[in-house]
């Protein structure tokens, strides 16, 4: 408001959409995001110029542009950040409407960058200040897990806890150790240790699930004893100590072996394994013959295109939300998409309750922006709280975040209307109701067919721990796909009664596919890798 950026509802629900626990990655993001805004305001100069006189040429542009850049988000690693790239340039181009070319290069795209790179700078301000290191992130990933076990084997915690971390796998936190790595962020005697024990805290946990049942108990109270006192070392920052006649003392086969095993390796110089993040490609196999891809693409440009033309048909241009919606709440599957529009309405309507309560009761009596600044903060501490919770309603604390933000403020002051408001959640409406139209009509993709795909592989990755071929990083690896399809084929179960009723699969078949699921984790239980005898340093 002081330097008159336009939008700062927008540069607030910048932070609140991209802000991560990372604080690394929350910085990388930011730079990477102030480059291609830059990049995209370049770019964007000529298009727009050579697009000025048509029309039809900008609504192409605009499709094309969303085309490419949907299909790049559903078969590349860059996933929602493609999707981005593509509403920004359709934004740009909407500009145009109204703009003439000189005022949208001098001042309509600057006013874009700026509005986008202020907050990117505050972000990573903010995170070099109080952010978590990413390494510190890995540390209580590790305790976390120690503790759990230890907990599990204590009969204070049930399984369903630790299956809910196996489920979380390595690859998010390998990811954050390369970064560490690269960055020389810690020594590199810590960051070593780190990366493996991450591995052996995995195979601790597989040791420990199942542990209740009587085939494979774990009797010693010694053990979850010595877990909780290696998580208290590993939390202080140091790497843990295993006492060797310990290790000699409780040494034996089966799920009690396993575990002293693993506490044994955690003592080791590299944490006990040296674990790498498995390569990604930087297209999907299927990207060109798998059509769903092209459809979701096709499906979300379509209903960008038709809100575009809503809006200007009627010549309202406050709804121009109904567009971005397009963008942030298109998923693959029919029930993953209606579930994320179930969670922008509610979020909508509380975010705009909480403005619309904001604007009558508490903004007649600011005199300062201090005062201004104090009811912004506690209006998005309760959405970024429900932001930052569990995937299945964050989504809604960012669009509470943004209805409260885009109802309080408007302009460069104190805002007490609220036409402007109110349009955009109108806008928000109508562009949830394009969007549920379109996706329920036109090529429904069950839910059901990628609950199907991921039960299979899980089916095949246990059949590999049977497998007497298979080393045992391999059967690890196993066991992880095994344990995240399944959590993943769980909650896509959980979305198919967001589907319309007669596109959405029979309880019966729901049902069957609950027992499978169920079925598979049994023997995920009763099947863990063992480890080999570490060598423990005296």
């Amino acid at each position: 408001m002081m330097f008159k950026i336009p939008e700062a509802a927008i540069s607030c629900y910048l932070i609140i959409f991209l802000m991560k626990e990372d604080a690394v990655q929350n910085c990388l993001m930011g730079f990477g995001l102030i480059l291609l805004a830059t990049l995209v305001v370049v770019l964007m100069i000529p298009v727009i110029n050579a697009s000025i006189d048509s029309p039809a040429l900008r609504l192409a542009i605009m499709f094309l542009a969303s085309y490419v850049f949907l299909f790049l988000s559903s078969t590349t690693p860059l996933g929602e950040q493609a999707a981005i790239v593509g509403l920004i340039i359709a934004f740009i181009m909407t500009l145009v409407t109204d703009i003439p070319v000189g005022q949208i290069g001098n001042e309509g795209l600057l006013a874009a960058w700026k509005m986008a790179c202020m907050p990117m700078l505050l972000m990573i301000l903010f995170n070099l200040v109080l952010g978590l290191p990413a390494h510190q992130l890995v540390r209580r990933k590790i305790v976390e897990r120690l503790r759990t076990s230890a907990a599990v084997l204590e009969g204070r915690e049930c399984d369903a806890r630790l299956q809910k971390l196996l489920a979380e796998g390595n690859d998010v936190s390998l990811q954050q150790m390369m970064t560490v790595k690269l960055l020389h962020l810690v020594p590199r005697a810590q960051s070593v240790w780190l990366n493996g024990a991450l591995e052996t805290s995995y195979s601790i946990m597989l040791a420990t699930i199942g542990s209740s049942d009587s085939h494979t108990a774990v009797q010693d109270r010694d053990i979850p004893k010595a877990l909780c006192e290696l998580a208290e070392e590993v939390a202080a920052g140091n790497i843990p100590t295993v006492d060797l006649a310990f290790i000699e003392h409780h040494s034996s086969s089966g799920a009690k072996g396993d575990l002293v095993n693993a506490l044994a390796a955690l003592s080791r110089a590299d944490g006990g394994a040296s674990p790498k993040i498995a390569p990604q490609r930087l297209l999907a196999s299927d990207a060109f013959t798998n059509v769903d891809h092209q459809r979701y693409a096709l499906k979300t440009s379509l209903a960008a295109i038709v809100c575009y033309l809503i809006y200007t048909g009627i010549d309202w241009d406050g709804i121009h939300t109904a567009l971005i919606t397009c963008y942030v709440a298109a998923l693959g599957t029919t029930g993953e998409t209606v579930r994320k529009l179930t969670l922008r309405i509610v979020g909508c309507l509380v975010g705009a309750a909480m403005g619309a309560a904001a604007l009558i009761f508490v903004m007649p009596h600011l005199t300062s922006v201090g005062g201004l600044m104090a009811l912004v903060f506690i209006g998005i501490l309760p959405a970024a709280w429900v932001s930052s919770g569990s995937e299945r309603i964050s989504y809604a604390g960012v669009q509470i975040a943004l209805a409260f933000l885009l109802t309080t403020l408007n302009g460069f002051g104190p805002s007490f209307e609220f036409s402007q408001a109110s349009d955009r959640i109108v806008g928000i409406l109508v562009g949830i109701f394009v969007i549920y139209l379109i996706f329920t009509q036109f090529w429904p993709k069950s839910v059901v067919n990628e609950v199907r795909v991921l039960i299979d592989r899980a089916r095949s990755s246990v059949s590999n721990l049977h497998d007497p071929a298979s080393n045992q990083n391999g059967k690890l690896s196993a066991s992880m796909t095994a344990y995240q399809d399944l959590e993943r084929a769980e909650d896509m179960l959980e979305m198919a009664y967001f589907e319309p009723r007669r596109q959405r699969a029979s309880n019966a078949e729901l049902e069957q596919y609950r027992t499978s699921i169920e079925s598979l984790r049994e023997r995920l239980r009763s099947l863990k890798p063992r480890l080999n005898q570490p060598k423990v340093a005296n």
